[in-house]
Formats: structure tokens, C-alpha cells, sequence
């Protein structure tokens, strides 16, 4: 018997005694502090303590920020490249799809009235869905360009449309502005998620987050997470 037979004998051997699917090494680890941060926040975030809950997307995008170089730094064969690809847009449907909206309602919640189905009732759950399904759109068709590059072997110069991990800047960073200028988060908060969803679907070249850009967001995104740092202090 070969090598060759025997390394693939020791890999279906392995397979039979891992006693959960998946993979739990440290280039996902990351991904999945991203998901926990997210469901963390979404109670957080109905609870009232918005501010924290800001705080939570922020770890989130900084969670999704770290998991790429991690990962491109350890060995991994095609089907775990594969599930990170997958696992990633699944974790950031989670934390920049639909914990943004839940914000939202925790946002809005106390200037709707419940009982009826009010135009701005209407207004807001449509937004809210539009949101979830222009992330849901652009991480499904980033998929699919993804896969189709990694097949083969070229890599990816820029972004079609607004990566979603950017809400994990944009939203802390109106929610900062409203606070300081005194100005109504639920009347901005649903033409925000409105604006950002048109920007996830837009077909615009995004430069990579790298080098001078990955400074850039670097700069504006620590000051925020210390002022909601701060603001967590003072809510607390």
C-alpha cells in the first residue's frame, strides 16, 4: 500500500471519529465570536441599552476585520476554504443583515404605535426587509463570484457594491452623530438602513480593506468604539 493510500486511509479514519460536523480550528474561531457578538447585541439591543448594543456591531465588524488574515495564514485544504467562504456570509447575514434591524427596532419601538398598522408602521417594516434582503443579495452573489475566482486561482482587486461589514462603521457613526447633536435616532435610523441597502446592491467598484484603506477605516472607526466605550460607562 502507498503513501498516498494510507495518508487517505488515516483522513477517512479521522472523519468517522470527529464527533461534530463543521470546523473549530483557529481561522474561524473568529467568525464565530462575530455571530456571538451579534446575538449578544440583539438582546442587548431590546433590552434598551443601545449604546452597548452599537458596541456589540462594532466587535462584530472587528471579529470579521481579523478572520480573513487569519485564515489566509493557515493551511487549509479546498472543502475547508469552501465552509470559510460559506460560514462567513452565513455569520455576516447575522451581524450586519439582521442585527442592524433589530437595532432598528429597539430604535423605533417606542414611537410606533403597535396596535395599528400605521403608515409609518408600514414604512419602517418595509425598509427593515429591504435591508435584510439587499445584504442577503450581496453576500449570496459575493458568494457565487467568490467561488468562481477561487476556482480559478485569481484574487479579488476590489468589491461589486458595499460590503456589509461597513454598516459595522457607518451605523455606530450616525448613531455617535445623533447623540452629540442632540438629534432623534428613530426618526434617521430607518433612512440610514434605507441608504445603506442601496449601497450594498449598487454596482460600484469597493476598494479592498488593505493597506491605506484599512488605516483609513482604522482612524475612523476607533475613535467611535471609544466614544461608545465611553458612553457605556456613563449609561452604566
Amino acid at each position: 500500500m502507498d503513501e498516498s493510500m494510507l495518508s487517505l486511509n488515516e483522513s477517512e479514519k479521522n472523519k468517522k471519529r470527529k464527533p461534530l460536523i463543521g470546523y473549530y480550528k483557529q481561522w474561524v474561531v473568529l467568525t464565530y465570536l462575530s455571530a456571538v457578538s451579534a446575538i449578544t447585541g440583539m438582546f442587548i439591543a431590546l433590552s434598551g441599552n443601545i449604546v452597548l448594543a452599537m458596541f456589540c456591531l462594532m466587535v462584530c465588524g472587528f471579529c470579521d476585520m481579523l478572520d480573513g488574515p487569519v485564515a489566509r495564514r493557515k493551511k487549509r485544504n479546498d472543502r475547508e476554504k469552501n465552509y470559510g467562504i460559506q460560514i462567513d456570509a452565513l455569520a455576516d447575514l447575522i451581524c450586519f443583515g439582521i442585527f442592524p434591524v433589530v437595532i432598528g427596532y429597539a430604535v423605533v419601538a417606542d414611537s410606533i404605535n403597535h396596535e395599528q398598522l400605521t403608515v409609518r408602521l408600514v414604512i419602517c417594516i418595509a425598509i427593515a426587509a429591504f435591508y435584510a434582503l439587499a445584504a442577503l443579495i450581496r453576500l449570496a452573489y459575493f458568494n457565487v463570484i467568490e467561488a468562481e475566482m477561487q476556482s480559478k486561482r485569481e484574487k479579488r482587486k476590489y468589491y461589486e457594491g458595499m460590503p456589509v461589514t461597513m454598516a459595522a462603521v457607518l451605523i455606530p457613526l450616525v448613531y455617535s452623530v445623533c447623540f452629540i447633536t442632540n438629534v432623534s435616532l428613530a426618526a434617521v435610523y430607518p433612512v440610514m438602513l434605507l441608504i445603506i441597502a442601496v449601497l450594498f446592491l449598487l454596482k460600484i467598484r469597493v476598494p479592498k480593506i488593505k493597506g491605506k484603506y484599512l488605516l483609513i477605516f482604522i482612524l475612523i472607526g476607533l475613535p467611535i468604539a471609544i466614544f461608545l466605550f465611553w458612553s457605556i460607562g456613563a449609561v452604566i
